[in-house]
């Protein structure tokens, strides 16, 4: 079992591995790799332990490093503009207007788990913890 910090730093040497842009970009993979890491222990029901720390299982590392890697390479391409569907919020045929919109603030916080995990829901789901109330 890896602590919250563990579990961010492997999956950031994991990512370095499968993404090579992700080195030029430290600051940006390390907010990826911990906003996955939250979603990932709310997603999988996660509770602190005793010491209020969040255990991740060794095996999520490579998972997330996957998940990560999408976010990333989605961020960058918002962040850049280089993708017009991603800049382009809304278009007006008679009023010949354009709008655009910034999708990078809006990405993570409007993503589904489902979009968000990009197909590794259904690896998750054996990780899920059921919660609960008596």
């Amino acid at each position: 079992m890896l602590n919250y910090d563990d579990f961010v730093d492997s999956m950031a040497e994991k990512v370095g591995i499968i993404n090579q842009d992700s080195a030029n970009d430290t600051d940006l993979l390390k907010y990826v790799c911990e906003e996955v890491a939250d979603r990932l222990s709310i997603y999988l029901n996660l509770r602190p332990n005793e010491n209020k720390v969040f255990e991740f299982d060794e095996r999520l590392v490579k998972i997330g490093a996957r998940i990560v890697s999408s976010i990333f390479t989605q961020t960058k391409a918002n962040i850049a503009g280089t993708s017009v569907d991603t800049t382009i919020k809304s278009i007006s045929d008679n009023g010949q207007s354009i709008s655009y919109g910034d999708s990078t603030r809006n990405y993570l916080a409007t993503a589904s788990d489902g979009e968000l995990f990009n197909g590794c829901v259904e690896l998750l789901k054996p990780y899920r913890r059921v919660y609960v109330v008596s």
